[in-house]
């Protein structure tokens, strides 16, 4: 199966509607071949598009720089072409069109146009229309399925005539079709049903999934029916308002939540004042939670944490007092709270029979989302360690002992913010919990040397896997108390001598030399490396002596880690002996004294590597020339290109990536054959890459055809090749991968073109993150973006803001740029809209830097109150007020009430 979609055409104009690119498939389906394209105006090859009023649509990507969609429904088609299969309804292929912006900069370049080719979904969707109005149920039902199965229909209209069918059967799947689209006709049909049939449960459920996905205005209608005699319309409605997750929903929610006599109606207004964040509700919340009706207040209080307004935490405090809801409350703080919010839970844990594993949950979500948000949850570990009595560090021990796995790691986190003896020693004891061994480990590695006794008591008696865990934190601490109970792990299982070796060579102490040396020649191939990359970390100054008398050893595993170690290090007493090991009777010995010999700065280098190369054995042979690859003398090339027709693959294999490290043009020829045709997978993998660091326009003339194949695995590194590559030639193909039918192959391409980079390479990946309807292609994108790092790809990221699915990705990319687009950021504060403003001071209090903290005092300024809110919170949260005084004055001026109340909070930090 071919790995990329062949019914889908693309091709470039300028700014001037000139024709700059034309594939192959418009080639054939149009009948205009590429010489006749380009250059070409659009409107002098096809006269038609101007007398159908669609140049105007172009003109329209141009000025605005928006993508433009043509839907076949109503255009039909942009370019006339005949269809390419036999068709029952039409005569002219049917195509879906969408033009994009091509920028250079901040100018516009042009217009890149895709078409498919949708004849064969719309016969489908006429079929199936048809077949609707069958007198049999069966047939209709089986219309009605496909026509919900099948996602490439994207138009509602036959599913909402299929709402009034008398099957209800039919009206069930029709409704589950509809929700899956929430086209205006669609949304209207269910409003309907939901007003005239809203005692069909089932009919509600799916309408409500409708509403919930449609971006058209539903919320009059959905208004009218909060003031229905039915009470069960109500709690439909509310439903449905809160999952449309609008401000506009809000005052109606409100005035039901107040004056509404059903308490299941009232519930669900609550509910949905959470869904939809309404700090305007906040007052009303609260006062519902400190009432007696428990089952409002629960609702309340989770709404007000969905709400998350950072005022409500410390009007939550005292509701800590009351048994009941204390819980939910404690849950409320954890998510919404801030380092405010830990002495009241702190003092809740110090009280006796205190609810640990409640205390140390939130305590645990309030680290974790400062150190998510602003990398300081040891900000909240340091003030809980401030506030932790004797009786708090009591209750965590003591709930740690009964403790079930979904609470331990909470527990497990908080109490290793404390210190002393008791907490060490119940640390070391949860090392043998898999689910905890991380924050075990960091909390005791934090806690030092004192920790080092606990940790070797648990080493006598842990299984394999705890004794491990405890040989890395030992590792990690850096007590030399611990090397004498480490070496006696050395006669451990070949597991253990690994990390025990590991840990040795962190803390440094040369008492381990004399111990570690004769396992230099243990039969396991990892314990061997092990050892040695530790007697590397050492550094004894005996090391040469050993070494050189190791290499003559009879124990061939001997000697082939002393020539890892010599060879490493270029010892000038082991040179010779070095040499004579490429001749030693043993085939691993003179391999790793082969792969070695780059590192030695010696004339015969180059040569003994060359007749290894020509004469060894094939692991020999493979290892000389993955050395080459490691030489900088022209003369590799003379022994590399024979070797990529060796009869063994990982020869050519890695021949083949020797040469691509030197980017050879001259092994051009070969590496295509070897891309092409080789039978060894690696090996056309390996040739492909070389052909991608060699580079030009030969390389690219050979890569295109290969990213269209057939073996997705080739298809894969053809355009990863391509992307090392700069030539201009290098684009189109790139750009066609990115409408492949495999995501994968566009994840490769979108990563190839930000590897590539270019002002070009920063409008495909802005479009790429904006259409791509598949999340690994979407992340890819911003990612690429934020690798590029300049100011076009910032100002990119911060234009995909406004896409809410998109918007945390895309704050968190901003914030990990550097001190020097905190500018470009900033200028992100000026954008149009108030989301994308309320997203760049997400961005630049995450950034944590001087100048983004200047830039966030300039949003106090703004129009709007939601962004003068994130950005007064932001700067609380910081603890940095480089407008103080302008906070203070919002703190009694500010025109909005939430303003206010976060200006006086951020004043409190």
């Amino acid at each position: 199966m071919a790995a990329f979609d062949d019914r889908v055409g693309i091709f470039t104009t300028d700014t001037h509607l000139v024709i700059r690119t034309w594939d192959d498939w418009l080639a054939h389906v149009t009948g205009v071949s590429q010489r006749a394209a380009l250059g070409q105006p659009l409107e002098t090859l096809f006269p038609e598009i101007a007398t159908r009023g669609l140049v105007s649509r172009f003109e329209r990507v141009l000025s605005a720089g928006v993508a433009e969609i043509l839907a076949p429904a109503f255009h039909h088609y942009l370019i006339r072409c005949p269809v390419q299969e036999p068709s029952a309804h039409f005569d002219a292929m049917q195509q879906h069109v969408t033009l994009a912006p091509i920028r250079d900069g901040s100018d516009m370049a042009g217009v890149l146009v895709t078409i498919r080719d949708v004849t064969a979904r719309m016969d489908r969707e006429r079929d199936l229309a048809e077949q609707l109005h069958s007198p049999d149920e069966n047939q209709r039902l089986d219309a009605a399925e496909r026509l919900t199965a099948d996602t490439d229909l994207d138009t509602a209209e036959p599913l909402v005539g299929a709402l009034s069918d008398q099957s209800w059967r039919v009206r069930r799947v029709a409704v589950d079709g509809l929700a899956r689209r929430g086209s205006a006709d669609a949304v209207s049909a269910l409003l309907r049903a939901l007003h005239d049939e809203h005692e069909n449960a089932s009919l509600l459920n799916s309408a409500l999934q409708v509403l919930a996905m449609s971006d058209l205005d539903v919320i009059t209608p959905l208004v009218d029916f909060l003031d229905d005699p039915d009470p069960h319309l109500r709690t439909y409605a509310a439903q449905a308002l809160g999952e449309q997750r609008t401000p506009a929903a809000i005052p109606a929610l409100v005035h039901t939540l107040q004056y509404d006599a059903d308490t299941n109606v009232r519930f669900h207004a609550i509910e949905a004042l959470g869904k939809c964040k309404a700090s305007e509700a906040v007052d009303l919340l609260l006062t519902i939670a400190e009432q007696d009706d428990f089952f409002l207040a629960f609702a309340a209080l989770d709404a007000l944490a969905l709400i998350a307004d950072p005022q409500i935490a410390a009007r939550l405090a005292p509701l800590l007092t009351n048994s009941l809801l204390r819980a939910a409350v404690v849950d409320a703080l954890g998510q919404l709270g801030d380092h405010t919010t830990v002495a009241p839970l702190c003092d809740l844990l110090n009280l006796a029979q205190a609810p640990a594993s409640v205390v140390a949950s939130a305590l645990a979500r309030l680290y974790d989302r400062y150190q998510a948000t602003y990398q300081e949850g040891a900000f909240i570990a340091d003030l809980a360690r401030q506030h932790v009595t004797a009786g708090g560090e009591q209750a965590l021990l003591a709930e740690i002992a009964q403790a079930g796995q979904g609470d331990l790691r909470s527990l497990a986190l908080v109490l290793g913010w404390l210190e002393g003896p008791a907490v060490d020693r119940t640390l070391t004891g949860l090392l043998a919990q898999p689910s905890v061994r991380r924050e075990v480990v960091e909390a005791l590695v934090r806690h030092g040397k004192v920790a080092t006794l606990h940790l070797i008591e648990q080493l006598a008696r842990g299984d394999m896997e705890t004794r491990q865990t405890t040989i890395i934190a030992l590792g990690r601490i850096g007590d030399s108390l611990a090397v004498p109970v480490l070496i006696e792990q050395l006669s451990a299982a070949p597991d253990l001598i690994v990390v025990t070796a590991g840990a040795l060579a962190k803390i440094g102490d040369r008492r381990a030399f004399h111990a570690l040396l004769p396992l230099l020649g243990h039969g396991d191939t990892a314990v061997r490396q092990a050892i040695a990359s530790s007697l590397n970390s050492l550094g004894h100054p005996d090391m040469p002596t050993y070494i050189e008398r190791y290499l003559a050893d009879p124990n061939p595993l001997l000697r082939e880690s002393a020539v890892r170690i010599a060879g490493y290090f270029g010892y000038a007493n082991c040179i010779e002996a070095l040499f004579a090991c490429c001749r030693d009777e043993d085939e691993s010995v003179r391999r790793v004294a082969i792969e070695h010999l780059p590192y030695l700065d010696d004339p015969r280098v180059v040569a003994v590597l060359g007749a290894a190369l020509m004469q060894e054995t094939p692991r020999v042979r493979a290892a000389a020339a993955r050395a080459f690859g490691q030489l900088d003398e022209i003369k590799s090339l003379t022994y590399l290109v024979p070797a990529l027709a060796d009869a063994d693959p990982w020869v050519r294999y890695f021949s083949a990536r020797s040469l691509g490290r030197h980017a050879y043009p001259e092994a051009l020829p070969a590496l295509q054959v070897l891309a092409q045709a080789d039978p060894a997978p690696q090996v056309r993998l390996a040739a492909l890459e070389a052909l991608g660091r060699v580079g030009g326009v030969r390389a690219v003339a050979i890569l295109a055809p290969l990213a269209e194949a057939e073996d997705a695995d080739v298809a894969r590194a053809a355009i990863q090749a391509l992307g090392s590559i700069g030539h201009p030639d290098a684009m189109p193909p790139l750009l066609a991968a990115l409408h492949a039918a495999d995501p994968e192959h566009r994840v490769e391409a979108v990563q190839a073109i930000g590897g590539r980079g270019g002002l070009d390479a920063v409008g495909v990946l802005e479009w790429a993150a904006a259409t791509d309807t598949d999340d690994r292609v979407v992340r890819s994108a911003i990612e690429a973006l934020t690798r590029l790092a300049t100011p076009e790809a910032t100002a990119s990221l911060i234009s995909l803001l406004a896409d809410v699915s998109r918007r945390e990705l895309c704050i968190s990319a901003l914030a990990q740029l550097g001190a020097e687009q905190i500018a470009v950021v900033g200028r992100g504060l000026s954008h149009h809209h108030p989301g994308v403003r309320s997203a760049v001071v997400a961005a630049l209090a995450r950034m944590k830097h001087p100048r983004a903290s200047e830039a966030l005092a300039r949003a106090l300024e703004d129009a709007d109150a939601s962004v003068r809110f994130a950005a007064v919170t932001a700067l609380g949260h910081l603890g940095n007020l480089p407008a103080g005084r302008q906070v203070a004055y919002m703190a009694r001026t500010d025109p909005d009430i939430n303003v206010r109340r976060a200006a006086l909070a951020a004043l409190a930090y």
